[in-house]
């Protein structure tokens, strides 16, 4: 005897078909979105689920790098290079794996962690926890930096990525550390160091005016150019440099072209008054 379908159930089968999962570029696109805007565990889980539904190697190779990369920045580092090392593995060709391939091991060094690996054996599981009971070691590796060059060793790296990067979000991020270092920092135990101009204005001063000057030429429109502006205003103020002084303020009042803005106005405030 013939089966015959309900008509009732005719809309429901077709509004079915209506919520099919969007194709893969935009479901990439969307878990980029949320990985934009730091909705991270939304993202991963839009990574996973692209990478499981493509049959496409190349979005399968940027939804697996991207799940490394969210791993990482979560401090879940045995996920994140089980994810990269499976990118190198599986896609060699694709950009993500030609990227990340000659830095894994480099960056296994850097990482400075023991590895918080899942433990698939409870027993073993076990064994870990009652040990950790026991020990009240750091699980982390310590380095004493005394008398180390603290600022040279800094900027090795960030020039490394404004090398490696050149015009990326990572290589204007590198800027900024880079000159936040040489504008230097005190300790402020009674014996700390200090470090960068604060410790040697004749040496990194000049490294701090070369730096910016490379900064500013590759992030022309970076909204950061102003406050380093003032930055390097003031540290010619601490150094009573007067004359060096005004001539930054008076670079950040130019560079506001006639916009009042925090800086502006501050600038047009200490040009009021400078020498003490």
């Amino acid at each position: 005897m013939k089966k015959l379908t309900p008509v009732w159930l005719l809309p429901v089968a077709l509004l079915q078909l209506g919520c099919s999962r969007p194709v893969q570029g935009q479901s990439i696109e969307i878990a980029k979105d949320y990985y934009l805007h730091n909705v991270k565990e939304r993202a991963l889980e839009s990574f996973i689920d692209v990478f499981h539904s493509s049959t496409t190697p190349a979005v399968k190779a940027e939804a697996l790098s991207y799940m490394g990369q969210i791993a990482f920045e979560d401090n879940n580092y045995s996920a994140a290079f089980d994810d990269w090392t499976r990118l190198i593995k599986d896609y060699p060709t694709s950009k993500q794996a030609a990227e990340i391939k000659d830095r894994l091991t480099q960056m296994r060094e850097v990482m400075g962690k023991v590895s918080s690996a899942s433990i698939s054996s409870t027993v073993a599981g076990s064994y870990l926890r009652n040990g950790d009971f026991w020990s009240k070691a750091d699980k982390i590796f310590t380095i004493d930096a005394s008398w180390l060059p603290s600022v040279e060793l800094a900027n090795d790296w960030y020039d490394k990525t404004i090398t490696e990067f050149p015009g990326s979000a990572a290589a204007e991020i590198a800027y900024q550390r880079k000159l936040l270092t040489i504008l230097g920092w005190k300790e402020l135990s009674q014996y700390g160091s200090s470090y960068g101009v604060k410790e040697n204005f004749a040496k990194y001063m000049p490294q701090l005016i070369q730096t910016f000057s490379s900064f500013e030429a590759a992030f022309p429109k970076s909204p950061y150019l102003q406050g380093f502006r003032y930055q390097i205003a003031q540290a010619y103020w601490s150094h009573k440099d007067w004359q060096s002084t005004r001539e930054w303020l008076n670079k950040i009042v130019q560079a506001g072209e006639g916009q009042p803005s925090f800086y502006t106005e501050t600038a047009k405030a200490r040009l009021n008054k400078v020498e003490y």
